[in-house]
């Protein structure tokens, strides 16, 4: 089984996660991963009609599954070991404050990891539209999964 790369650039480990994306939820949305570090993750996610509301807004759950993913993929740098996608954190708490929205322009996810623990990493999310403009807060803890 692949193991997650350790020894690769921000952008170049970017690359390789997006590779991955075929198939998934990640891909079926657009998301693009910009930076995986084991500072942070940056996710963009281009809006189009199929993430809003019947409003024309972004859907909550379409922010939630961005930053779950920037979340995910900055608690695996952090961990700073070469493991499996199979052991990759899951996600056990999401908490969520939506402060705005948008109709256009491009979602971006930034994750940094709070707490980088043996089997709970904490990790602190910002959605911002295009401008900067911040969109929601997301706190989320995720469970590191043994090797055994």
């Amino acid at each position: 089984m692949e193991k997650w790369p350790t020894d690769l650039t921000p952008e170049t480990l970017a690359q390789w996660v997006e590779q991955h994306f075929n198939g998934t939820l990640m891909g079926h949305l657009g998301m693009q991963v910009i930076e995986v570090s084991k500072e942070r993750a940056v996710v963009e996610l281009p809006i189009h009609r199929g993430l809003m509301t019947p409003s024309g807004h972004i859907h909550a759950g379409s922010m939630v599954s961005l930053a779950d993913t920037s979340a995910t993929f900055a608690a695996m740098a952090a961990l700073g070991q070469a493991i499996t996608l199979e052991e990759m954190p899951v996600a056990v708490s999401i908490s969520t404050q939506i402060i705005s929205n948008v109709k256009d322009g491009t979602l971006r996810s930034e994750s940094v990891v709070a707490h980088p623990g043996r089997t709970l990493v904490a990790v602190t999310t910002r959605i911002t539209a295009d401008g900067g403009k911040l969109l929601a807060l997301v706190n989320s803890t995720h469970f590191v999964r043994s090797s055994d």
